[in-house]
C-alpha cells in the first residue's frame, strides 16, 4: 500500500471514530470496544473480543485497500498468495494439533508435574493462542482476496460498460451498518440546499472524501439503507 493510500485509511478511521463519538456523546477511540445505544441512552458494548475489536472499523475501509487488481499479473500474484496461504493454514492445522497432544499427555501426568514443566505447558498452550491468531489471520486473507479475483472476473465478464462503484456501496452499506448496531435505529438520507444532514450523510460524505470515493453518497446510501431494512424485516 503506498504512504499516500494509507494516509487516507488512516483519516477514514478517524472519520469513523469520530462518528461513533457523534453518535453516542462518548470520547470514543480506534481501538476501544464500541459502545451501544437503547432509545438514545448508553446500554453497554457491541461484542467483541481482542481479535475482532477493530474488525467493524476495518471492515468499513477494507474494500478500498482491497480494491480489485486491474492486471493479469496481479491477478497471478493474488493466486500465488492463496495457494501459499492455505498450504501454511493446513500445516498450523497440523501442528495444532500435534501440541495438542502432546500437551494432553503432558496433562496426564500433571501430578509429577516439576515447577519448570508447569511452566512450559503454559507457554505451549499460550503458543497454541498465537497460531490461532495466525490461522485467523490468513483465512481472513483468504477469503479477501477469493472475492476480490471473482469480483474481477465479473468485472471483465460484463460487456455492457462499467458496473456500479461497488466499493462506494460496500463502504456506504457497512458504515450505515454500523451505525444500525450502535443505535438500533436505520439511517437516513438527508440533504438539502447547504448540503448533507442528520447523523449519517455528513459523515459519510466525509468518509467518501478521506478514502477518494468519487461517488456521491445519495445512491449508495439509499440502496444500504434499503437492504438494512429488509435484513431487519426478515422473520427470526
Amino acid at each position: 500500500m503506498s504512504a499516500e493510500k494509507k494516509a487516507d485509511i488512516n483519516a477514514a478511521k478517524d472519520t469513523i471514530c469520530s462518528a461513533i463519538s457523534d453518535w453516542t456523546k462518548t470520547e470514543y477511540k480506534y481501538g476501544d470496544p464500541i459502545p451501544t445505544l437503547v432509545n438514545g441512552r448508553l446500554s453497554g458494548h457491541l461484542k467483541d473480543s481482542i481479535l475482532t475489536r477493530n474488525s467493524r472499523i476495518n471492515k468499513i475501509v477494507m474494500p478500498v485497500i482491497l480494491e480489485a487488481p486491474s492486471t493479469k499479473e496481479e491477478l497471478k500474484i493474488l493466486k500465488e498468495l492463496v495457494n501459499h496461504s492455505e498450504l501454511t493454514i493446513k500445516d498450523i492445522e497440523d501442528l495444532t494439533d500435534a501440541i495438542r497432544s502432546k500437551v494432553g499427555k503432558i496433562a496426564d501426568k500433571e501430578a509429577k508435574f516439576a515447577p519448570s514443566e508447569t511452566v512450559m505447558q503454559e507457554k505451549i498452550i499460550a503458543a497454541i493462542g498465537t497460531i490461532q491468531t495466525a490461522d485467523l489471520a490468513l483465512r481472513r486473507i483468504c477469503s479477501a482476496v477469493h472475492e476480490l479475483i471473482s469480483e474481477n472476473q465479473l468485472e471483465r465478464n460484463n460487456t455492457r460498460g462499467r458496473p456500479k462503484d461497488r466499493v462506494a456501496h460496500t463502504v456506504a452499506y457497512e458504515f450505515s451498518h454500523l451505525y444500525c448496531e450502535i443505535t438500533q435505529e436505520l439511517p437516513t438520507y438527508a440533504d438539502g440546499a447547504s448540503g448533507p444532514s442528520g447523523k449519517v450523510s455528513p459523515r459519510l460524505t466525509e468518509l467518501f472524501e478521506k478514502l477518494a470515493i468519487k461517488a456521491d453518497i445519495r445512491r449508495p446510501l439509499t440502496a444500504a439503507i434499503k437492504q438494512l431494512t429488509e435484513e431487519n424485516n426478515k422473520p427470526t
